[in-house]
């Protein structure tokens, strides 16, 4: 049964990636024309010929960096405020409106609020941070508000240390549904980060070789950097599953 969960399980993306590079290549047949769409080989040469190229690995370092880094910065102060909101019921609905108008905020505006105030290296940092912070915030504070609420009273009526409820109660309880929305939000913040340095055209980056090469009208090149882009969410998608998968097995046998 778990060999034909596991083939179940490595077959259908297999097809579903198999349909739609097909689809691609009709498409792109149907058209003809490379400058609009060009077939997936010619999408995968170029993204090869961008792997000899050392300003290739430059720029996803930039782009990595700037992402995590937003990203770090928007989960730490997300358990802050999280925390915050769990404590005092009048700070979450102080705080509650701030977020919610964050959070539905139109993310062009944002980013061309952001490109006024701020310069071009500096800007995607911010944006990335001002776009994420909100989900990161939502989604840490109802894993919280979901953990077991018998066992918190519990550990109160039995005076269990804080350090010992937050080691063994709360992290535990938090970590499938804080973990799930990480990854999610992790290569939202890729797609978010890419487009802020394609609009503020910052200097040696993945969106600003894009945006180059869509000047030039340079499609293949421009589908290569894009296959990295996505290549680049995946893995970083694929690493915080894999650190839930894990974590999953030491807090619950599983």
């Amino acid at each position: 049964m778990e060999k034909k969960r596991l083939i179940y399980n490595i077959l259908a993306p297999v097809v579903g990636c198999v349909v739609f590079i097909a689809l691609w290549f009709i498409v792109s047949a149907a058209i003809g024309k490379s400058i609009i769409l060009p077939s997936p080989a010619d999408a995968l040469s170029g993204f090869f010929v961008l792997l000899g190229e050392g300003q290739f690995y430059l720029a996803i370092g930039r782009t990595l960096g700037r992402t995590l880094l937003s990203f770090v910065i928007a989960f730490a102060l997300g358990c802050f405020f999280a925390f915050l909101s769990v404590k005092s019921e009048f700070f979450k609905k102080a705080f509650s409106p701030v977020a919610v108008i964050v959070r539905v905020l139109p993310t062009i505006s944002i980013i061309l609020l952001v490109l006024i105030w701020f310069r071009s290296a500096t800007a995607p940092y911010v944006i990335t941070f001002i776009v994420i912070f909100p989900m990161l915030y939502t989604t840490i504070l109802n894993a919280a508000e979901n953990v077991d609420s018998k066992l918190v009273e519990m550990c109160q009526a039995y005076h269990v240390s804080k350090g010992r409820q937050l080691f063994c109660l709360y992290i535990p309880g938090m970590t499938p549904a804080v973990l799930t929305g990480m990854s999610i939000t992790l290569s939202f913040s890729v797609k978010l980060t890419i487009a802020a340095e394609v609009l503020a055209s910052t200097q040696g980056s993945m969106g600003r070789y894009m945006s180059q090469s869509s000047a030039y009208i340079d499609t293949p090149t421009l589908l290569a950097w894009t296959l990295a882009a996505i290549l680049l969410g995946f893995i970083l998608e694929g690493l915080v599953l894999l650190v839930k998968k894990l974590l999953l097995r030491r807090y619950h046998g599983r």
